[in-house]
């Protein structure tokens, strides 16, 4: 029987988000009415009051090989007689989630910013330049856009072919990117781009500007806790949808319980003074309060396109002095990388650290890295270089590729990542299927298991989603993305000459054993 695939709608500002929040979220049938009469009216955004963000904390833990800072070579430590060489840490990021109305303002204010801001970086020349938060086509004319892949092989072809026998690439980052934003500076370069230097911001765009700047938010712990007993989840009778109130016991049930919805408008009125905090404020290293002028939450719809606004400058001096001594410049959001001669190493450092400081940002020196390459025939060799010597058992990892100036690989971090999480996600299911409490008794669910860590999940479908009307199951826009292996072989396509498929080829040998 065929299946009518429906036509793919060209995607723009107008996206609705279906997490829980203050209020119900926007309907897709109602996109004219909030377009037309609200979003795109500047009155009405000059007089909008917007919502709170909610704030959460995202862990992830990494477990990464120590080496000396002084040769590169893996330190070992013993724990319980055993020689160890990876270390435990947790990376922490403070996420901020927008209203639903709140968030289509965003999107729609970040539209407006963008266009101007990509006429700009033409102008300049730096559309190959800043990769992060743009869509950069594949080719010419064409729809595909480029993804951090792609990103990661332009910088390693631009290896490959930077003609030097020894030349080095160096990797910046910048401390704490969104949190670190000058306020000032800001607005300065948002009045810019929209062609209004020599006048006053006009008020819509103050009003959101002001809302990103001087942001209130509320914790999600603290707002689960205090609507957990009538949170609003969607719920299906008869074939029809409708919203009901109930219980959600963790935090981490949320999605599964369809929740639309925290509270009402009204209810959070009530409640406001107990749940809103405000960034309005900080204490200095003297413990002084004062007016925060710096940082803009991570996670709003249009917190990228402000921060490369906020970088344009730097950018535009940076890749104009690279040029000039016949290098290469590029940035993703906050890593910055650099290929160049030799000679030059002090100097581009030099400039980062001067040219970021007028910015009222900083390099994070530990994360600052330096690679050699060293060109013997048609040989390309890579090595860190570290306080005493180089360490040529160290590869160039950039945006989740290593690359060793012959082969890219997945980086090793993220493989082993994910064998970790195999492992550790097989043990519990095998847990609680041996639990006495458990409700399938011996039963693993192997097919869930192999969709979520083989490559019988790792293919893109469609998604099939029930209509209520009709009462059947039909095909949409929407796509399963698969797993980690969907992104290693994607990896693996790329026109450049890669190891990735030795690096993935033994992950069913490795759960067949484990679920035995």
């Amino acid at each position: 029987m065929a299946v009518n695939i429906p036509v793919e709608k060209n995607k723009d500002w107008f996206k609705l988000k279906r997490y829980p929040h203050i209020g119900f979220p926007l309907k897709a049938k109602d996109r004219v009415v909030w377009i037309e009469n609200y979003v795109t009216n500047p009155e009405r955004i000059s007089q909008h009051a917007f919502l709170p963000f909610i704030h959460k904390k995202s862990k992830v833990r990494k477990f990464r090989k120590d080496y000396s800072k002084k040769t590169g070579l893996l330190k070992y430590t013993d724990v319980n007689g055993k020689k160890k060489t990876r270390v435990a840490s947790t990376k922490e990021r403070e996420l901020f989630y927008a209203g639903h109305l709140d968030s289509l303002i965003y999107s729609y204010y970040a539209e407006l910013l963008t266009k101007n801001y990509e006429n700009v970086i033409l102008e300049k020349k730096l559309s190959q330049v800043i990769t992060a938060y743009r869509k950069i086509p594949f080719k010419e004319n064409s729809k595909k856009n480029k993804c951090n892949i792609d990103f990661a092989v332009d910088v390693f072809k631009s290896i490959k072919d930077y003609p030097s026998n020894h030349f080095i690439v160096i990797a910046f980052d910048i401390t704490g990117f969104f949190d670190n934003l000058n306020h000032q500076k800001l607005r300065t370069k948002w009045n810019e781009i929209i062609g209004n230097l020599e006048n006053p911001m006009p008020k819509d765009h103050f009003n959101v500007f002001k809302s990103i700047t001087r942001f209130s938010y509320i914790d999600l712990v603290d707002i689960f806790k205090e609507f957990q007993n009538n949170i609003f989840v969607k719920t299906t009778k008869n074939h029809k949808e409708t919203i009901a109130r109930k219980r959600v016991s963790k935090i981490k049930y949320l999605k599964k319980s369809d929740a639309v919805s925290f509270c009402t408008k009204e209810e959070f009125i009530l409640k406001n003074k107990k749940l809103v905090k405000k960034s309005k404020y900080v204490k200095d290293e003297d413990g002084i309060v004062r007016i925060k002028d710096f940082g803009i939450p991570q996670g709003s719809p249009i917190s990228s396109i402000l921060a490369n606004i906020y970088m344009l400058d730097f950018d535009f001096e940076v890749n104009e002095y690279i040029k000039d001594i016949d290098g290469i410049y590029k940035r993703y959001s906050d890593d910055m990388v650099v290929v160049c001669p030799l000679d030059k190493k002090q100097e581009v450092i030099s400039l980062f650290n001067k040219k970021i400081q007028e910015i009222d940002l900083k390099i994070q020196n530990k994360k600052t890295q330096i690679f050699h390459f060293h060109r013997d025939a048609n040989d390309l060799k890579c090595g860190q270089e570290f306080e005493k010597l180089i360490n040529f058992d160290k590869n160039f990892i950039y945006l989740g590729l290593e690359f060793d100036g012959t082969d890219v690989k997945i980086k090793s971090a993220s493989l082993s990542g994910f064998y970790r999480k195999m492992k550790r996600t097989i043990k519990r299911a095998k847990h609680f299927s041996s639990s006495s409490t458990s409700k399938y008794p011996g039963e693993l669910f192997k097919r869930r298991l192999l969709n979520r860590f083989t490559y019988k999940g790792a293919t893109r479908r469609r998604k099939y989603i029930y209509n209520h009307a009709k009462k059947y199951f039909e095909v949409s826009t929407h796509f399963d993305w698969g797993n980690f292996l969907s992104y290693a072989y994607k990896a693996r396509a790329i026109k450049f000459s890669n190891k990735i498929k030795s690096q993935t080829k033994n992950h069913w040998s490795k759960i067949d054993k484990l679920l035995k």
